[in-house]
């Protein structure tokens, strides 16, 4: 096979890797890994050309590389629209697994997404994304690790939605990790399977105005 016809042929599987990998990106080093029937250079190319398909005016999100790696973004003219899609469903209430996540960030930031979805079992991008929108948490830099994650942290709009002075005001949930496990630090690698809602029960004490209300 020549290297054009293979360019073409990983193309659509480079889409999908990078795809999945969200937010954290994948890079060269990464996806030759995987693809034993093409070189470096033809890998190049075919991330190139793939880049180049996603620049159409036509399409709405992008392929791009930063820090060595290659991920997708919105492009710019999404995000105002982005603003009002959220905007309109600010005022709604938390739906339990992006609680959860918010629970999880709250009591153990910094935290990376990777961090999260480990304790978690599930892909946490999509709910970081719905809190981020709604201004209730934020990112606080990189991990200094391999791929160098984003940490996330509450941010101000999160102490206002749940009349909070600090994190010193949320519940103590160490004294009975029986009922909250999802905040305790995991020594045997495992994945608790129950969230614990002490977040959710504590925002319902704050005053009307303040509560979140249903959605998400």
């Amino acid at each position: 096979m020549d290297s054009a016809a293979v360019i073409e042929q990983i193309k659509p599987i480079l889409e999908g890797l990078i795809f999945t990998s969200g937010e954290d990106g994948l890079s060269l080093v990464q996806l030759q890994t995987v693809f034993e029937e093409c070189t470096r250079d033809e890998l190049g190319q075919a991330l190139e050309l793939l880049g180049r398909d996603y620049s159409l005016q036509s399409r709405g999100i992008e392929l791009v590389k930063y820090g060595g790696r290659w991920k997708f973004v919105a492009k710019e003219s999404v995000y105002p629209y982005a603003s009002r899609l959220y905007s309109k469903t600010k005022s709604n209430a938390i739906s339990t697994a992006a609680m959860e996540v918010l629970s999880l960030i709250a009591y153990r930031q910094p935290i990376t997404r990777v961090e999260i979805d480990e304790i978690r079992g599930v892909s946490s991008e999509l709910m970081l994304k719905k809190l981020q929108a709604r201004d209730l948490i934020e990112t606080c830099g990189h991990k200094e690790t391999i791929g160098r994650p984003l940490l996330y942290q509450v941010s101000s709009g999160f102490y206002d939605a749940f009349g909070l002075e600090s994190l010193a005001d949320l519940p103590d949930c160490e004294t009975e990790p029986a009922v909250s496990p999802l905040f305790e630090r995991q020594t045997d690698g495992r994945i608790p399977q129950e969230p614990a809602d002490s977040l959710a029960d504590h925002s319902s004490s704050a005053p009307d105005s303040q509560k979140i209300q249903e959605g998400a």
